[in-house]
């Protein structure tokens, strides 16, 4: 479990981590080089970060990499010039590096890639960095992300739900107050529509209908599991058979055919036209 979170305090995934680490009440810091923008004082005081006033964004990145146990990046695309630095860094201190491209992967995997990862390295002090930026979007994705992270942490791995089938444990109650359960098959598409990364909401709003059990083995299963669809979610279980087209379509078939014709119908995406 993570006993403490270090960032250089930046606006976007940096300042998400933060504030992401005090919601769960775990120690956080970091250092930071001078800022042009008045908000020294401010960030000190917020998130007992350390100021370094003649210091550059280098030599703060090094302070903050060199007294964590590994570093975690969630970027959009090619990593951000603070991103690259800190990984550059961090091999240059021998810390195991993780990063999460929420281009190339959804969101909804990002929080369990980070876990394993963390558990498999032992890592307690953590140092996260990502894209930089004032986008409101940014900072809640990864606010998301972070404070699943946090959540999966504190339930012991072998109380895991291994699979569809399995009961639901103590543990996984614990996960289901934190991440909210839709009981709607408008519900499951929002959190869908909110996880998926931008390439995976092109290339499922381009799928032929036809081709759409093609999905089954990745976000059906994910919408078996996440959804709670086989543990008690009766709720979402009787709109997916109001919505059904055949008394036996699968429950995450319905969800998956409600979210692609909300990607059609949306300008959040690239259409293909033939």
């Amino acid at each position: 479990m993570i006993r403490k979170v270090i960032s250089g305090g930046e606006a976007g995934v940096e300042r998400a981590a933060l504030d992401a680490a005090q919601k769960f009440m775990i120690d956080c810091g970091g250092w930071m080089p001078r800022r042009r923008d008045g908000e020294d004082e401010a960030l000190v005081r917020a998130y007992r970060l350390t100021l370094l006033i003649d210091a550059d964004a280098d030599q703060a990145a090094a302070r903050n990499v060199s007294n964590a146990d590994g570093v975690l990046a969630i970027v959009w695309g090619a990593a951000t010039e603070s991103a690259a630095r800190h990984l550059r860094l961090a091999e240059r201190y021998g810390r195991p590096a993780k990063v999460l491209d929420l281009d190339r992967i959804p969101a909804f995997k990002a929080a369990r890639e980070a876990e394993a990862w963390i558990r498999e390295k032992g890592i307690a002090v953590l140092n996260v960095t990502g894209s930089q930026t004032t986008d409101a979007a940014v900072y809640r994705t990864a606010s998301d992300i972070l404070e699943t992270l946090h959540q999966l942490l504190m339930i012991d791995p072998r109380h895991h739900r291994s699979g569809p089938g399995d009961v639901a444990t103590r543990a996984d109650v614990r996960l289901d107050a934190f991440v909210r359960i839709p009981k709607t098959v408008d519900e499951a598409v929002a959190v869908l529509l909110s996880a998926l990364s931008f390439r995976d909401r092109t290339r499922i709003a381009n799928m032929d209908e036809k081709r759409l059990d093609t999905l089954m083995p990745s976000i059906g299963v994910y919408i078996q599991n996440e959804f709670r669809l086989r543990q008690g979610n009766p709720s979402l279980m009787d709109d997916c058979r109001a919505r059904s087209d055949t008394p036996d379509e699968a429950p995450a078939k319905v969800v998956i055919r409600a979210l692609r014709r909300a990607l059609r119908n949306t300008d959040g995406v690239l259409r293909v036209v033939k």
